[in-house]
Protein backbone atom coordinates (compact mmCIF):
# COMPACT_ATOMS: atom_id res chain seq x y z
CA UNK A 1 0.00 0.00 0.00
CA UNK A 2 3.08 2.21 0.59
CA UNK A 3 4.31 1.55 -2.86
CA UNK A 4 1.25 2.60 -4.30
CA UNK A 5 0.79 5.97 -1.92
CA UNK A 6 4.48 6.65 -3.24
CA UNK A 7 3.60 5.82 -7.21
CA UNK A 8 0.52 8.08 -7.19
CA UNK A 9 1.70 11.05 -5.34
CA UNK A 10 4.92 10.77 -8.11
CA UNK A 11 1.88 10.88 -10.68
CA UNK A 12 -0.02 13.70 -9.33
CA UNK A 13 3.17 15.77 -8.85
CA UNK A 14 4.45 14.76 -13.04
CA UNK A 15 0.91 16.22 -13.85
CA UNK A 16 1.47 19.52 -12.13
CA UNK A 17 4.73 19.79 -13.50
CA UNK A 18 3.53 19.42 -17.09
CA UNK A 19 0.99 22.26 -16.92
CA UNK A 20 3.92 24.74 -17.10
CA UNK A 21 5.09 23.15 -20.74
CA UNK A 22 4.45 25.61 -23.60
CA UNK A 23 5.80 23.75 -26.49
CA UNK A 24 3.65 23.72 -29.04
CA UNK A 25 5.19 20.91 -31.71
CA UNK A 26 2.62 18.44 -32.42
CA UNK A 27 3.73 14.87 -32.31
CA UNK A 28 0.99 12.47 -34.07
CA UNK A 29 0.50 8.77 -34.06
CA UNK A 30 -2.69 6.93 -35.97
CA UNK A 31 -2.06 4.06 -33.82
CA UNK A 32 -0.23 2.60 -30.21
CA UNK A 33 -0.14 -0.57 -29.01
CA UNK A 34 1.21 -0.84 -24.90
CA UNK A 35 1.43 -3.50 -22.86
CA UNK A 36 2.29 -3.61 -18.57
CA UNK A 37 2.25 -4.34 -15.10
CA UNK A 38 -0.21 -3.28 -13.41
CA UNK A 39 -0.34 -2.75 -9.36
CA UNK A 40 -3.78 -2.30 -7.55
CA UNK A 41 -5.53 -1.98 -4.45
CA UNK A 42 -7.32 -5.66 -4.68
CA UNK A 43 -3.92 -7.59 -5.02
CA UNK A 44 -0.09 -7.86 -3.82
CA UNK A 45 2.49 -6.19 -5.27
CA UNK A 46 2.48 -7.42 -9.06
CA UNK A 47 -1.38 -7.44 -9.51
CA UNK A 48 -1.56 -8.66 -12.91
CA UNK A 49 -0.77 -7.63 -16.78
CA UNK A 50 -2.64 -5.17 -19.06
CA UNK A 51 -2.77 -4.63 -22.94
CA UNK A 52 -3.91 -2.09 -24.83
CA UNK A 53 -4.56 -1.32 -28.70
CA UNK A 54 -5.47 2.60 -29.37
CA UNK A 55 -6.50 3.89 -32.57
CA UNK A 56 -6.65 7.81 -33.93
CA UNK A 57 -9.93 8.92 -34.55
CA UNK A 58 -9.60 12.48 -35.15
CA UNK A 59 -6.16 14.59 -33.66
CA UNK A 60 -7.32 14.65 -30.07
CA UNK A 61 -9.49 11.52 -29.56
CA UNK A 62 -8.62 7.31 -29.78
CA UNK A 63 -10.51 4.96 -29.56
CA UNK A 64 -8.86 1.87 -27.72
CA UNK A 65 -9.21 -2.15 -27.01
CA UNK A 66 -7.77 -3.45 -23.83
CA UNK A 67 -7.38 -6.58 -21.92
CA UNK A 68 -6.38 -6.82 -18.31
CA UNK A 69 -5.43 -9.72 -16.21
CA UNK A 70 -5.57 -9.81 -12.76
CA UNK A 71 -5.70 -11.12 -9.28
CA UNK A 72 -8.41 -10.09 -6.67
CA UNK A 73 -8.00 -10.96 -3.04
CA UNK A 74 -9.78 -10.40 -0.19
CA UNK A 75 -8.70 -7.62 2.14
CA UNK A 76 -8.74 -9.99 5.12
CA UNK A 77 -5.98 -12.53 3.56
CA UNK A 78 -3.28 -13.45 5.56
CA UNK A 79 -0.47 -15.66 4.57
CA UNK A 80 1.25 -18.11 6.89
CA UNK A 81 3.49 -21.14 6.73
CA UNK A 82 2.99 -24.62 7.95
CA UNK A 83 4.50 -26.37 10.72
CA UNK A 84 4.65 -29.55 9.53
CA UNK A 85 5.75 -28.55 5.51
CA UNK A 86 6.76 -24.91 5.69
CA UNK A 87 4.41 -24.40 2.80
CA UNK A 88 2.73 -21.34 2.76
CA UNK A 89 -1.21 -20.67 2.71
CA UNK A 90 -4.33 -18.98 3.39
CA UNK A 91 -6.55 -19.77 6.31
CA UNK A 92 -9.74 -19.49 6.14
CA UNK A 93 -9.49 -18.96 2.01
CA UNK A 94 -12.65 -20.64 -0.41
CA UNK A 95 -11.69 -19.25 -3.65
CA UNK A 96 -9.06 -17.69 -5.62
CA UNK A 97 -10.72 -15.09 -8.17
CA UNK A 98 -8.78 -14.46 -11.15
CA UNK A 99 -10.04 -11.40 -13.20
CA UNK A 100 -10.20 -11.07 -16.91
CA UNK A 101 -11.13 -7.70 -18.40
CA UNK A 102 -12.04 -7.10 -22.39
CA UNK A 103 -12.68 -3.51 -22.66
CA UNK A 104 -13.59 -0.50 -25.30
CA UNK A 105 -12.66 3.26 -24.77
CA UNK A 106 -12.11 6.60 -25.78
CA UNK A 107 -8.84 8.38 -25.24
CA UNK A 108 -8.38 12.21 -24.97
CA UNK A 109 -5.44 14.33 -25.09
CA UNK A 110 -5.17 16.70 -22.66
CA UNK A 111 -1.71 17.58 -23.26
CA UNK A 112 0.55 16.82 -26.33
CA UNK A 113 4.60 16.07 -26.25
CA UNK A 114 6.69 17.68 -28.35
CA UNK A 115 8.48 15.11 -30.45
CA UNK A 116 11.18 13.01 -28.87
CA UNK A 117 10.84 14.76 -25.80
CA UNK A 118 8.09 16.27 -23.79
CA UNK A 119 4.84 14.39 -21.75
CA UNK A 120 1.74 13.31 -22.70
CA UNK A 121 -0.94 13.34 -20.71
CA UNK A 122 -4.34 11.79 -21.60
CA UNK A 123 -8.09 10.82 -19.80
CA UNK A 124 -8.90 7.31 -20.36
CA UNK A 125 -12.78 6.00 -20.18
CA UNK A 126 -13.37 2.43 -20.54
CA UNK A 127 -16.39 -0.40 -20.20
CA UNK A 128 -16.81 -3.73 -21.29
CA UNK A 129 -17.63 -7.22 -19.86
CA UNK A 130 -15.64 -8.66 -16.79
CA UNK A 131 -14.77 -12.54 -16.64
CA UNK A 132 -14.53 -14.01 -13.36
CA UNK A 133 -12.89 -17.14 -12.69
CA UNK A 134 -13.33 -18.66 -9.56
CA UNK A 135 -10.86 -21.25 -8.74
CA UNK A 136 -11.45 -23.54 -5.88
CA UNK A 137 -8.70 -22.74 -3.26
CA UNK A 138 -7.68 -27.05 -2.49
CA UNK A 139 -5.39 -27.97 0.35
CA UNK A 140 -3.60 -31.02 1.71
CA UNK A 141 -5.20 -31.86 4.78
CA UNK A 142 -4.11 -34.62 7.49
CA UNK A 143 -7.10 -35.84 8.60
CA UNK A 144 -4.78 -38.60 10.96
CA UNK A 145 -1.25 -39.89 10.25
CA UNK A 146 -2.30 -42.21 7.65
CA UNK A 147 -5.09 -39.97 5.92
CA UNK A 148 -4.43 -36.90 4.21
CA UNK A 149 -7.51 -35.06 2.07
CA UNK A 150 -7.26 -32.97 -0.49
CA UNK A 151 -10.25 -30.88 -1.27
CA UNK A 152 -11.22 -27.14 -0.59
CA UNK A 153 -10.60 -25.44 2.23
CA UNK A 154 -13.50 -24.66 4.66
CA UNK A 155 -12.55 -23.31 7.79
CA UNK A 156 -15.97 -24.81 9.34
CA UNK A 157 -14.55 -28.27 8.90
CA UNK A 158 -10.36 -27.61 8.55
CA UNK A 159 -10.10 -26.27 11.60
CA UNK A 160 -6.45 -27.07 12.63
CA UNK A 161 -3.85 -24.76 10.89
CA UNK A 162 -1.38 -27.27 12.12
CA UNK A 163 -2.48 -30.04 9.96
CA UNK A 164 -2.90 -27.80 6.77
CA UNK A 165 0.01 -29.20 4.33
CA UNK A 166 0.29 -27.08 1.53
CA UNK A 167 -1.69 -26.33 -1.43
CA UNK A 168 -2.69 -27.21 -4.97
CA UNK A 169 -0.67 -25.95 -8.21
CA UNK A 170 -2.51 -23.53 -10.70
CA UNK A 171 -3.36 -26.05 -12.83
CA UNK A 172 -4.70 -27.68 -10.60
CA UNK A 173 -7.12 -24.96 -9.53
CA UNK A 174 -8.29 -24.29 -12.80
CA UNK A 175 -9.59 -27.70 -13.63
CA UNK A 176 -12.21 -27.46 -11.32
CA UNK A 177 -12.88 -23.34 -11.97
CA UNK A 178 -16.33 -21.58 -12.46
CA UNK A 179 -16.76 -18.31 -14.90
CA UNK A 180 -18.97 -15.94 -13.10
CA UNK A 181 -19.72 -12.81 -15.31
CA UNK A 182 -19.99 -9.24 -14.85
CA UNK A 183 -19.43 -5.70 -16.03
CA UNK A 184 -16.26 -3.27 -15.46
CA UNK A 185 -15.94 -0.03 -15.96
CA UNK A 186 -12.49 2.36 -15.75
CA UNK A 187 -11.19 5.50 -15.74
CA UNK A 188 -7.70 7.19 -15.65
CA UNK A 189 -5.34 8.97 -16.98
CA UNK A 190 -2.46 8.13 -19.00
CA UNK A 191 1.33 10.13 -18.87
CA UNK A 192 3.59 8.79 -21.54
CA UNK A 193 7.56 10.12 -22.13
CA UNK A 194 8.80 9.32 -25.44
CA UNK A 195 11.61 6.94 -25.11
CA UNK A 196 13.18 6.93 -28.61
CA UNK A 197 11.40 7.61 -32.12
CA UNK A 198 8.24 5.21 -32.35
CA UNK A 199 8.45 4.17 -28.48
CA UNK A 200 6.97 5.26 -25.29
CA UNK A 201 6.95 4.40 -21.46
CA UNK A 202 4.55 5.68 -18.99
CA UNK A 203 2.14 5.12 -16.43
CA UNK A 204 -1.49 4.94 -16.04
CA UNK A 205 -3.50 5.64 -12.68
CA UNK A 206 -6.95 5.89 -12.01
CA UNK A 207 -9.96 3.90 -10.61
CA UNK A 208 -11.92 0.36 -11.91
CA UNK A 209 -15.12 -0.64 -10.76
CA UNK A 210 -15.85 -4.73 -11.04
CA UNK A 211 -19.54 -5.72 -11.07
CA UNK A 212 -20.88 -9.23 -10.79
CA UNK A 213 -24.75 -10.94 -10.38
CA UNK A 214 -23.98 -12.29 -7.23
CA UNK A 215 -21.46 -12.53 -4.45
CA UNK A 216 -18.53 -13.87 -5.20
CA UNK A 217 -17.21 -16.24 -2.19
CA UNK A 218 -13.53 -15.44 -2.05
CA UNK A 219 -12.82 -16.06 2.29
CA UNK A 220 -15.07 -18.07 4.44
CA UNK A 221 -16.26 -16.62 7.63
CA UNK A 222 -16.29 -13.22 6.26
CA UNK A 223 -17.83 -10.71 4.45
CA UNK A 224 -17.58 -11.20 0.84
CA UNK A 225 -19.65 -8.68 -2.43
CA UNK A 226 -20.32 -8.73 -5.47
CA UNK A 227 -18.94 -5.25 -6.80
CA UNK A 228 -15.15 -4.41 -6.05
CA UNK A 229 -13.50 -0.83 -6.44
CA UNK A 230 -10.10 -0.45 -6.27
CA UNK A 231 -7.39 2.22 -7.26
CA UNK A 232 -4.95 1.30 -9.98
CA UNK A 233 -1.37 2.12 -11.04
CA UNK A 234 -0.37 0.30 -14.33
CA UNK A 235 3.63 0.60 -15.65
CA UNK A 236 3.56 0.38 -19.41
CA UNK A 237 5.78 0.51 -22.96
CA UNK A 238 5.02 1.42 -26.00
CA UNK A 239 5.00 0.78 -29.57
CA UNK A 240 3.44 3.69 -31.84
CA UNK A 241 3.07 4.58 -35.64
Amino acid sequence: MKVFIFFLTAFFAIIFSSFSQSDTDDFDYKTQFVYGINLNTQAGLIGGFAFRYSKAINETMYHSFSLELVDVRHPKEQRRASRLTGEFFTPGKRNFLYVLRPQYGREWILFKKAEERGIQVNAIGAVGPTIGIVAPYIIDYQLTNEIVLTEQYDPNVHTSFEAVLGTSSFAQRLTDAKIQLGASLKTSLSLEFSAFKGSQVGFEAGMMVDAYSKEIEIMGLAQNRKVFTSAFFTLFYGISK
